[in-house]
């Protein structure tokens, strides 16, 4: 069977220090582990060393009593005298927006700059109207949360969360008392300050007044010239409420002087007391406390109960926060019943784990804060490394695969490449052979196109020449770029323009000589009849003749003008080749 879980809790007191160790059952039931009180030591005037003493007292505190803190989360809870608390009344808005208007409210009453404490609040029913709502704000200074929290840590305990101790003690009411439904005071007595808590069915109202066990000490102190700590080990030793009136004084006149001390301590409480009732029922339209619980330190004063009864004419009761808490085995009862007025903010600490809570504040201090936002972003975090480790495994399987792909297809390349090694002097000789007859037939082509070639361009001049135009002489040449061309026929060499000898294998230029009629004695056939006759040759894909220089091919075309007896005018052609004609195959 698994160990039920274990919940540590520490109550920063002002002059006490707390500790105590939870078991969780079933249903969010509580077992007292073990648990431990401590005196700080602290001198009231001396407060900004405060730090000091948590640390060393805490240590001790956990070592003498066996409490195990490794990997183990606490719960703190701090002073209500340290902590700024406000309770506001909100106007009617829509739940969407009741955060914007409590962080509104939270600016507009906290006497520091926002940005300069931590802080939380807790809707709660208003006591005047249904229809109205009403907020608790708290609020501390960061720097003195950060104090009291590195104080703890520095033991080597991880704060899981900081509660105020009245919302703590608040909470162990509830747990404790759960059939009370009238209006109860619950008065915790510290050292430095009292905590007013008014509980009414589902609502509540705390108030602190400065006034409690460093008070009368100080007032001690006063009237006796005695140091603070002689004077705390009197108040504790022959300490207790004067109840005055026809009560006789002790026979110790030191204890009478003391008592009477702290009787008017006590009726300075008292006034402070009657003063925040009025204020609960009148501007907060409470109801009149039935009954008062009394818890606290400073609650164990002889005599407190009777003197607090008799003031207000209320039933008066200690508190027991243990009335619903199993005990553990080891715990002495003797102790702890002597200390049951230290347990009450350790018992609503270690219900916040349990489930739902009346009150449920927490504070943050700015290293809690950083904590919590790194857990918080945790599961982003292990999200998007699990993310990349996916992309990552994702990633090797597919050059896996395509490695084995790449394997497979290498493997296949290597047998058909042996198969095609076999086959390499075969496919060889059929290449060559392949070789010789494309030869072959491109010479068989040539040869055709050759044949065919004349016989197409004579048929052409012959298609196209214009009657009373005849030719008189056809002569084939080669003109090379910017040159004239030579004499020559396609079966043999001829001589070039310039004389010189040349052996060439192709013509691609024809120059053709030629009569046309003229004169008035026969028909009559003028030029225009051979630019029309260069023009139809052009129009045809043997020819490369420009119809824009037309000149070029026709260069002459009129011989004797002057001469009336001439029957015909020479002309002169040199008619370009739009593919050359080869001599051999």
């Amino acid at each position: 069977m698994a160990a039920a879980p274990r919940v540590i809790t520490i109550d920063l007191g002002t002059s006490t220090l707390k500790v105590g160790e939870f078991g969780v059952g079933r249903g969010g039931a509580l077992t007292l582990l073990r648990f431990g009180v401590a005196e700080l030591g602290l001198d009231p005037n001396k407060e900004e060393e405060r730090a000091k003493f948590i640390t060393p007292t805490l240590s001790s505190l956990l070592k003498d009593n066996g409490i195990k803190i490794r990997g183990q989360e606490v719960l703190v809870s701090i002073t209500g005298q340290s902590v700024f608390m406000r309770f506001v009344k909100l106007p009617p808005v829509d739940p969407a927006q009741v955060e914007q208007v409590v962080t509104f409210e939270a600016q507009q009453n906290v006497p520091f700059p926002i940005n300069e404490v931590t802080w939380d609040y807790q809707m709660m029913s208003n006591r005047a109207s249904v229809s109205e709502a009403e907020a608790v704000i708290v609020a501390i200074k960061k720097e003195v949360i950060e104090t009291e929290v590195e104080a703890v840590e520095r033991v080597g305990l991880k704060i899981k969360q900081v509660d105020v101790a009245p919302f703590a003690l608040l909470n162990a009411f509830r747990y404790s008392e759960p059939q009370v439904e009238d209006c109860v005071l619950l008065i915790d007595m510290g050292a430095r300050s009292s905590n007013l808590v008014f509980i009414e069915k589902s609502s509540f109202w705390i108030r602190n007044i400065p006034i409690a066990g460093t008070q009368i000490s100080q007032s001690i102190c006063n009237e006796l010239q005695e140091p603070f700590a002689a004077v705390e080990t009197l108040k504790k030793g022959k300490g207790f409420v004067s109840l005055g009136g026809v009560y006789a004084d002790p026979d110790d006149p030191e204890a009478a002087r003391i008592s009477k001390l702290i009787r008017t301590t006590m009726t300075k409480l008292h006034v402070d007391i009657n003063r925040s009732i009025a204020y609960y029922r009148t501007t907060l339209n409470g109801t009149a406390p039935k009954r008062v619980y009394i818890t606290g330190g400073s609650s164990q004063l002889p005599y407190l109960d009777l003197f607090i009864a008799d003031k207000l004419n209320l039933p008066v009761s200690y508190f027991n926060p243990m009335r619903n808490v199993n005990l553990g085995s080891g715990i002495n009862t003797t102790f702890l019943q002597q200390n049951s007025c230290f347990m009450a903010e350790l018992v609503g600490l270690a219900l916040r784990e349990t489930g739902s809570c009346p009150a449920e504040v927490t504070l943050d201090a700015p290293t809690l804060a950083a904590r919590s936002d790194k857990r918080r972003k945790q599961p982003y975090f292990f999200g998007a490394l699990a993310a990349w480790i996916l992309l990552f495994v994702c990633l090797g399987l597919y050059y896996y695969q395509q490695t084995v792909i790449a394997n497979n297809t290498a493997q296949t390349l290597r047998t058909n490449t042996q198969t095609l090694q076999v086959l390499a002097p075969t496919i060889t000789k059929l290449a060559k052979e392949d070789g010789a007859l494309t030869q072959t037939f491109d010479y068989a082509v040539r040869l055709g196109d050759q044949r065919e070639a004349w016989p197409k361009i004579l048929a052409a001049l012959n298609d196209k020449i214009p009657e009373g135009v005849w030719i008189t002489k056809l002569t084939p040449t080669y003109v090379s770029a910017g040159g004239n061309g030579r004499n020559g026929g396609p079966e043999g060499p001829g001589n070039n323009p310039n004389g010189t000898a040349s052996q060439v294998d192709q013509i691609n230029v024809l120059l053709i000589e030629g009569l046309y009629h003229s004169n008035d004695r026969t028909e009559q056939v003028n030029s225009t009849m051979l630019i029309s006759f260069v023009t139809a040759l052009a129009d045809l894909p043997y020819f490369d003749i420009d119809k824009q220089h037309i000149a070029e091919t026709l260069p002459t075309s009129a011989t004797f003008i002057g001469d009336s007896n001439s029957f015909a005018q020479k002309f002169t052609m040199r008619i370009k080749l739009r593919q050359p004609i080869s001599f051999r195959p």
